[in-house]
């Protein structure tokens, strides 16, 4: 009781507080910052994926009037690809809730939404390129 009387026992008690509240900072910092990470690393896979697709349209394109080839998304990384007039010559890929615009060379593409785990035929008819799904 002697050492409560003086305030030893509630600056003890303050210091320990202390370093807890340090300690749970430093490791809400460390969670957030993984977390952080793992949301760029899916947003890289889907601008990885964005590329591809991106190749696949642009080789459609450079081989001229009636050259189709076949497009394939695989289910994960689950993205959606937009191909639109509002940006032209460009493809957005969405991930959770972030996206990135890749650049195309035609012009000239059909508007459409790609999905994941979906198959479509892209096909250049000589004025646009155009996707077809099977």
């Amino acid at each position: 009781m002697d050492l409560d009387n003086r305030g030893f026992a509630s600056a003890e008690f303050i210091f320990v507080t202390l370093m807890a509240l340090i300690i749970l900072g430093g490791m809400i910092t460390l969670i957030s910052g993984e977390m952080d990470k793992t949301q760029i690393g899916s947003l890289g896979q889907a601008r990885i994926l964005g590329e591809k697709v991106a190749a696949t349209i642009n080789t459609a394109y450079a081989n001229g009037n009636g050259y189709s080839i076949d497009l394939s998304i695989p289910a994960t990384p689950v993205v959606s690809l937009s191909v639109n007039n509002v940006t032209p010559g460009y493809i957005s890929v969405s991930n959770a809730g972030k996206s990135v615009a890749i650049k195309l060379i035609p012009q000239n593409v059909t508007p459409y939404t790609l999905s994941s785990n979906s198959n479509y035929h892209v096909i250049n008819n000589g004025t646009t390129i155009k996707f077809v799904p099977f």
